[in-house]
């Protein structure tokens, strides 16, 4: 037994993503609603709640990318600001983690010694202040005598 054919209604044929009138139905995403955005890794202040799996390198490289944004070019920041701005920017329990991560990536450089911090992409304008060592104090040297003809007392 034999299929019956489909029957053909001679309509025009409906174009994947088209509505009456021409008009696309498929949403145009704003670009932090695309894969590569972090929307899908903030809460409704906007703070980073979630960190992305080990599989999504380019949501976890975006977020990285917003919290460094966060972090003046050409300033330098104590450990406990930048440990600040994190907790403002990110409800995450572990800001060792994204701060280790933001180092790791290399959008932010650091002098461990120091515990001061500054964006990777530029120099910092100011430097931390260095500490004051005072230079020992040298005796001044002292004067050889004037080299010039010598003389006898008894020849006088």
């Amino acid at each position: 037994m034999s299929r019956p054919q489909k029957r053909s209604f001679n309509r025009p044929q409906k174009q994947t993503g088209q509505r009456r009138g021409g008009k696309s139905n498929k949403k145009k995403l704003a670009p932090a609603k695309t894969l590569s955005g972090i929307s899908a890794f903030q809460d409704a202040q906007g703070k980073v709640a979630v960190w992305p799996s080990e599989r999504r390198l380019d949501a976890q490289t975006a977020v990285l990318e917003h919290l460094a944004a966060f972090v003046e070019a050409g300033r330098i920041y104590p450990e406990h600001e930048v440990k600040a701005l994190l907790r403002a920017k990110s409800t995450l329990g572990d800001q060792d983690m994204l701060l280790s991560e933001l180092i790791d990536r290399e959008y932010l450089r650091h002098d461990a010694a120091a515990k001061t911090y500054w964006r990777a992409t530029g120099r910092p304008t100011s430097l931390p202040p260095e500490p004051v060592i005072p230079e020992p104090v040298t005796p001044e040297p002292v004067k050889p005598a004037p080299v010039g003809p010598i003389s006898d007392p008894s020849d006088g």
